[in-house]
């Protein structure tokens, strides 16, 4: 005996049943946007707060539009009497002298900050960094070197949860005590990042970065 066929009435009402669900879903979804947008950058900032004196101010290359001039507010305040950043490698339009080095720029930006020159290390010991893992790098080999007990690493916010995983992982086993800063964004924060073209770059590609860190580098 054959099965008799459905309805149209009923695929129809099952049909409306699934759309108003999806339609609800979607208006929930568009509700708490805010929320959830402002969850995934909030995700990727680890920082620390208050931050506590330190024997040294670490800051990363990549944005020298807020880190260094984050990292030259830190020592106007007295939260460390030194300031290093490790010497990143040129490309070949640097090595050609058309562009200046970051590392370079992170410098002057200090300077013109109120750094004194003298309290700006910019360390070099085994070649110049290519990656956030070779400034980890050096950073434990300056602190194995010196009377060095605490640092202040200094990066862009949305860097601070993969930069500080990088860095307590090179630094396990060493005697010194990680704090980890996140320098602001001029025009967008976790708030609002996805209003801004820059945060909706950064963010992707911040996601995608922490993504890729934690496979190869488990």
């Amino acid at each position: 005996m054959s099965e008799t066929p459905p309805r149209p009435m009923s695929i129809l009402k099952k049909t409306g049943i699934l759309l108003l669900v999806f339609v609800l879903l979607c208006a929930l979804v568009y509700s708490l946007r805010v929320t959830l947008l402002s969850g995934l950058a909030n995700y990727l900032i680890s920082t620390d707060t208050p931050l506590q004196k330190a024997d040294l101010i670490f800051v990363l290359n990549g944005d020298y539009e807020t880190r260094p001039f984050y990292s030259s507010e830190m020592y106007r305040q007295g939260l460390a009497p030194l300031v290093a950043i490790a010497q990143t490698e040129s490309s070949p339009a640097e090595r050609l002298g058309l562009v200046d080095n970051p590392t370079d720029i992170a410098v002057e930006v200090m300077q013109l900050r109120g750094v004194p020159a003298d309290k700006i290390l910019v360390l070099n010991t085994s070649g110049p960094v290519t990656s956030t893992f070779d400034e980890a790098r050096t950073l434990r080999q300056y602190v194995e070197a010196n009377d060095i007990h605490s640092v202040i690493m200094v990066t862009s916010a949305f860097h601070t949860r993969r930069a500080r995983w990088i860095f307590e992982k090179e630094l396990a086993g060493v005697q010194v005590e990680l704090e980890v800063a996140g320098a602001p964004y001029p025009s967008y924060d976790a708030g609002n990042w996805w209003q801004d073209e820059n945060g909706l770059i950064n963010l992707n590609n911040e996601y995608i970065k922490l993504i890729f860190y934690l496979i190869k580098y488990r």
